[in-house]
């Protein structure tokens, strides 16, 4: 995946170099929007973003189809917008009904650090990084047992631990953009995912999905359920045995 250069929408790529946010900048838990931001795509300082603007990022830059981006700009304002504006830090907003939520590949749930969920945790990160097999590269199903792992722990750890249908579908979505931004050959690689997710810029020679929409967001996800059913059924069959 990711063949595509950008348009003429941000044609001079030398406007759009890489430059970490300030002490003051609005910052999100989703290292793609921050990404956006650190390169200027999106507001340097990651505030009062209009939704027209975020629309236009989204597809040219990350790859996403026109009503792909159009669903999730939806929810992200209708829950956390302010007359019809955006900074990146509301997303952290906590909630059952917003996008932010526990389990995260890469944030502490909020219960556990004080409402700071919208900061990287390098440690919660490397666990992340740990369910690779090969220690090179995160493959679906690399991706799928992380992601029952961290529902498991937050459920077993976090007393405040959210859960709901909504929040479900969010995280196996995420974790499907994920693979369908970063995978290439049908994996992402380690040092790509460190970009990514540690720096907040995009991985070197990257470059975007010439379009990825609904129904290839829904084959990422069956994809990745799948291989979460096959893992809990080998499990049950682990502990029956044991």
């Amino acid at each position: 995946m990711g063949n595509s250069k950008s348009t003429t929408v941000f044609a001079d790529e030398t406007q759009y170099r890489y430059e970490a946010p300030g002490p003051h900048d609005s910052r999100s838990p989703c290292p793609a929007l921050n990404t956006l931001a650190n390169h200027g795509y999106l507001p340097r300082d990651g505030k009062n973003i209009r939704p027209e603007v975020l629309q236009i990022v989204l597809q040219e830059k990350m790859g996403l189809s026109w009503i792909a981006a159009k669903s999730i700009i939806g929810q992200a304002y209708k829950t956390v917008g302010k007359n019809g504006l955006l900074s990146l830090s509301n997303l952290s907003y906590h909630a059952p009904e917003s996008i932010e939520h526990d389990a995260s590949l890469s944030r502490l749930d909020a219960a556990l650090c004080n409402n700071q969920q919208g900061n990287f945790n390098q440690q919660w990160f490397n666990t992340f990084l740990s369910f690779s097999k090969d220690g090179k590269c995160l493959t679906t199903n690399d991706v799928a047992a992380a992601r029952l792992h961290f529902k498991v722990d937050s459920k077993a750890n976090n007393p405040e631990f959210l859960w709901n249908k909504k929040i479900q579908k969010a995280m196996w979505t995420e974790a499907s953009i994920l693979l369908c931004i970063l995978c290439k050959h049908g994996r992402i690689s380690i040092e790509d995912a460190k970009l990514f997710f540690e720096d907040e810029t995009f991985p070197r020679g990257w470059q975007k999905h010439s379009s990825f929409g609904v129904r290839q967001l829904h084959s990422a996800t069956k994809a990745l359920k799948n291989a979460a059913h096959e893992q809990k059924k080998q499990q049950r069959i682990n502990d029956e045995n044991a």
